[in-house]
């Protein structure tokens, strides 16, 4: 435009005016989330690197173009050429950054949906668009010393997409004799049964998993669709990738030996009030048991709180500054079998629910009852006519807010009634 030729900057400028205005609409959504889910599905993705790579061909040729084809009679000097090389480098620099996104993002997809969708002749076939989705979120403690890796988190997450609520169900560790969905029932406790299924396939053919899967929705009497598995370490990674998550801590903790991620036995503690947690710490907070009044249950409640911080920094768009870190971690320790597609439906939906429309539970009394010592260690024993009658209110019907507790006064939910 400067040297007079109006006609070439239009032509070399127009489409790279129209892809970023295009783009900047784009992120003033309020939906990032979701739209951040739309851009990273592998099929858009795949396209839109092609698109970069074509768009920054398509710069460095207009600026290739301006520096030889100007008005002016003489050639340019070695200071001419090392202004082109530099506005070259500049117009690459945003390109680059966004491959490094985009394949971070593929290599991602290609780790967390590696494992098979569920397929179409399964027991439990996929949710409808006016269905609840149920997702069983697994977290595996494989601490060395261990000579098994135990499911020692257990999370149901059922999203209604009517209602736009969750509902999380934690299931505790300890539980035993939990029915398997098959008739038959799993004696020792549930953390175990995903390990002891993958070392007996005769046994177990469709894998420890889809057992463990099986067996929750048996017991809570509703299917589960989907599973999605994290590890320690990459819990801690994902946290850490975010830059931590706030938490409102409401009752003083302190263990004098913890050392379940410091490597050494070593006191940690934590007073009331609102906290930001690192990952190493957030893992303490939602894995301390041992502090005067803690257990199990109490340690459940936690973690269903940090899981809702971990959802809303997600959500921040703040966060997409460190989205190749987040997504490294990510596909590192995350594995689900949720079809890659529906990934910008469940993103969309989990962005639109905040934690005012999110019920959570923790299955204790008079749901389980205590079992006693046993050759397992001290078990609970589920009460399965209790535990239907809240699984009618708090997995009910989609468009019903589930209300959890009862209010005094209502009436009990019939067992016979629930799903």
């Amino acid at each position: 435009m400067l040297n007079g030729r109006r006609r070439a900057a239009v032509i070399f400028g127009l489409p790279s005016l129209i892809i970023v205005i295009l783009a900047w609409l784009t992120l003033q959504s309020d939906r990032p989330t979701m739209l951040l889910a739309r851009i990273i599905a592998p099929s858009v993705l795949t396209a839109l690197l092609v698109l970069n790579l074509v768009v920054f061909g398509w710069r460095a040729l207009a600026a290739i173009h301006a520096f030889v084809n100007g008005p002016y009679p003489s050639r340019a000097g070695r200071l001419g050429a090392v202004g082109l090389v530099v506005i070259l480098v500049l117009t690459a620099v945003p390109h680059a950054i966004a491959w490094s996104y985009g394949t971070a993002a593929q290599a991602m997809f290609a780790q967390v949906f590696s494992t098979p969708s569920r397929p179409s002749t399964s027991a439990v076939p996929p949710p409808s668009d006016q269905e609840r989705t149920n997702v069983l979120l697994i977290g595996i403690d494989a601490a060395p010393g261990r000579t098994e890796a135990l499911t020692d988190t257990l999370i149901v997450v059922s999203l209604d997409p009517v209602g736009r609520t969750v509902s999380m169900v934690s299931v505790p560790r300890d539980l035993a004799s939990v029915p398997l969905g098959d008739g038959n029932v799993y004696g020792p406790k549930i953390n175990s049964l995903a390990s002891w299924a993958d070392r007996h396939p005769s046994q177990f053919p469709e894998g420890g998993t889809r057992t463990l899967e099986n067996a929750v929705g048996a017991l809570l009497g509703i299917p589960i669709h989907y599973y999605a598995s994290v590890d320690l370490p990459g819990f801690v990674a994902m946290v850490d990738a975010v830059g931590g998550v706030d938490i409102q801590v409401t009752r003083p903790l302190s263990d004098p030996k913890y050392g379940a991620w410091f490597g050494v036995d070593r006191a940690w503690s934590i007073e009331p009030g609102l906290h930001h947690l690192d990952g190493a710490n957030a893992l303490a907070y939602a894995r301390i048991r041992k502090s005067p009044g803690e257990n199990d249950f109490t340690r459940a409640a936690r973690q269903q709180d940090v899981l809702v911080a971990l959802r809303d920094r997600v959500v921040d768009a703040g966060v997409l500054m460190s989205l190749p870190r987040l997504m490294s971690a990510v596909g590192g320790s995350v594995r689900t079998d949720l079809p890659a597609d529906r990934l910008p439906e469940l993103a969309a939906l989990v962005e639109q629910i905040g934690g005012s429309s999110t019920t959570k539970l923790v299955l204790g009394s008079p749901m389980i009852k205590s079992g006693g010592s046993t050759q397992y260690g001290s078990i609970f024993l589920p009460v399965p006519s209790r535990i239907a009658a809240m699984s009618k209110v708090v997995f009910g019907p989609p468009g019903i807010r589930p209300t959890w507790p009862l209010p005094k006064g209502s009436p009990a939910p019939s067992a016979s009634a629930a799903p």
